[in-house]
């Protein structure tokens, strides 16, 4: 089985996500999937440095009301499986391309999953700026890396073109939201769905799957 994870490392639905689909994976010890964390960028124009996190949802929605109430949402529903989001210690809203980048460098090392959770929980839980070159480099050996090569991979931007190809592949399939998962290619799973959910929808690509092999 090989499901494909579209995510952006500063999305919480997407960190909710993750960790629910973590718990279904372990419920299915025996599917053994190849797992693959896709960038999608929510805010491919931000400048760089990132922009303020205060003036930025001022301009994008405008209502505090509205974000506090979905930022009160994120807790209740992530408190269950051990997330602890602290939006109070983010200041800023960074441009994720380095972040993907270095996610990029962590799937040739084997260690793509851990970094992404380790970037996703620096920046929701520690309130660090994610979008910083020595903070990935940090985060990155924390998850696993090697600290030089972490650095010159994001540096030199090795797999840049790589990064951008799979954003583009994820406008032709149609992706305009995250977290959304697709299983064998074929089947898509959009939004943070229950751990239920997820494991219904584990079992039936195997069960598909299996029908496909037994078929002349």
């Amino acid at each position: 089985m090989r499901i494909d994870v579209f995510s952006d490392t500063v999305c919480p639905w997407c960190f909710l996500g993750k960790r629910r689909f973590e718990l279904a994976l372990a419920e299915r010890p025996q599917y053994e999937p190849r797992v693959t964390w896709r960038p999608f960028e929510l805010n491919p124009d931000l400048p760089a440095e990132g922009v303020d996190r205060a003036a930025y949802f001022a301009a994008k929605i405008g209502d505090e009301a509205a974000v506090r109430e979905a930022q009160a949402t994120l807790e209740r529903q992530s408190a269950a499986i051990g997330i602890q989001f602290r939006f109070d210690l983010i200041e800023r809203v960074p441009n994720t391309r380095r972040s993907h980048l270095l996610i990029a460098h962590a799937a040739r090392c084997g260690r793509q999953s851990q970094v992404t959770d380790r970037i996703m929980r620096a920046y929701f839980e520690e309130g660090c700026d994610v979008g910083e070159l020595e903070e990935l480099v940090r985060l990155g050996v924390e998850a696993g890396l090697d600290e030089h090569e972490a650095r010159s991979a994001l540096v030199l931007r090795e797999g840049y073109d790589g990064v951008l190809a799979a954003e583009r592949h994820a406008s032709v399939l149609g992706i305009t939201g995250v977290p959304t998962l697709i299983f064998d290619g074929q089947y898509t799973l959009s939004g943070a769905q229950e751990v239920a959910a997820l494991v219904r929808t584990i079992d039936q690509v195997a069960e598909f799957a299996a029908a496909r092999e037994v078929t002349p």
